[in-house]
This record gives structure tokens, sequence and C-alpha cells, in this order.
């Protein structure tokens, strides 16, 4: 192959290689520094070699080749995913928040993440939502449990600003909670 470097001014040709050079060009991802690497030229001639022939070149799929991106997708396939807190997916994944922030927004800005994957800040919270969603307690003693003081304030905010979660487990019936009352009222009258 003849080769022929472009100067600095733009008006040599690359010759005989040309067709070679827009097939690189239009079907790989190679790096153009490489591709000048490849031909004997500067990345700066090979750019404008792509400008003036008008060459679209195809673009690196960020989700496929990203190891960060895949493990979010991974984290983001779990049931209820919308529940778990950024601070415990950058502990598990070992990352920190900026680097987080970056990839979590490429996913969302494609579609491939819920809008609310991630947006949970606060750990207490998180744990408050995985009781909630696995056992039949009433709202109050799940705040209780986790440290918060207003979990149903917490659950009617996130109900309004468009969070998709369940009925709650526990059934709200004062008339059976006064007849269970009642019965541990006389149990510990008993047992003194």
């Amino acid at each position: 192959m003849k080769m022929i470097a472009v100067t600095k001014r733009g008006k040599g040709k690359l010759r005989g290689v040309e067709d070679h050079l827009i097939k690189d060009l239009k079907n790989t991802t190679i790096s153009l520094r490489r591709l000048g690497k490849k031909y004997g030229v500067s990345y700066q001639a090979i750019f404008l070699f792509c400008q003036g022939k008008g060459i679209k070149r195809p673009k690196k799929e960020h989700t496929e080749t990203c190891s960060i991106c895949r493990d979010l997708l991974e984290i983001a396939k779990q049931k209820h995913s919308d529940f778990i807190s950024s601070r415990t997916i950058q502990k598990q994944l070992k990352i920190k928040p900026p680097i987080f922030r970056y990839h979590i927004s490429i996913l969302r800005r494609k579609g491939l993440i819920s809008k609310r994957f991630g947006k949970l800040r606060s750990v207490k919270v998180e744990q408050a939502y995985q009781i909630y969603l696995k056992r039949r307690l009433p709202v109050s003693t799940i705040g209780w449990k986790v440290g918060l003081n207003n979990f149903g304030a917490t659950l009617r905010q996130h109900k309004a600003s468009g969070w998709d979660f369940p009925a709650p487990l526990f059934i709200y019936d004062g008339d059976a909670r006064r007849a269970r009352a009642k019965v541990t009222k006389k149990k510990r009258k008993g047992s003194l």
C-alpha cells in the first residue's frame, strides 16, 4: 500500500488507502489516534479526512462496555429495586458519588432503568421500605424500629410524587385491635 501523509494545511491526500480507511471509519469504533498510527498519519489528518468526506462514525455503546453500568443494570433488575438507597448501591459497587451519578444519568437518559432507581438517599428509609414490603407491621412501628420519626409522612410524600409501592400488609382494623388489646391487658393483670 502506498501512503501519502496529509500536510498540516490539509492540502495532501490519503491515496491508495482511501477505500480501506473509509471502510475502517464506517464499520469500526477504533479511535482516530489508532487509525492514524495504522495508516502512518496523524489523528488530526484522519479527522479532517472524515470531516471532508462527511463520514458518520458508529458510536461505542457505553452500557455494553462499561462494567459499572452492567452492575447497575443487574441491581435494577431486582425486585423493588427503586427502594434501594443510592448509598447502598455505591457501597455495594465500591464507587464514589460523582461516578455513580454519571453512570446512573446515562442509564436514565437511555431509559434502561426507572427514573426512581437510585433516588432514595436515606439508608433508614430503605430499611423501613424493606420491612414494609416483607412484614406485616403497622407503619408507625416500622418507623420506630428503624429510627424514623414519621415514616407515614414519607410514604404519603413518595406516593404523591408517583412512587409505585403495594398497599401495606398490615390491615388497620380498629375493632380487632381493641379486642387483642383487651386480651393482652387481662393476661397482664392475671400474671401480676
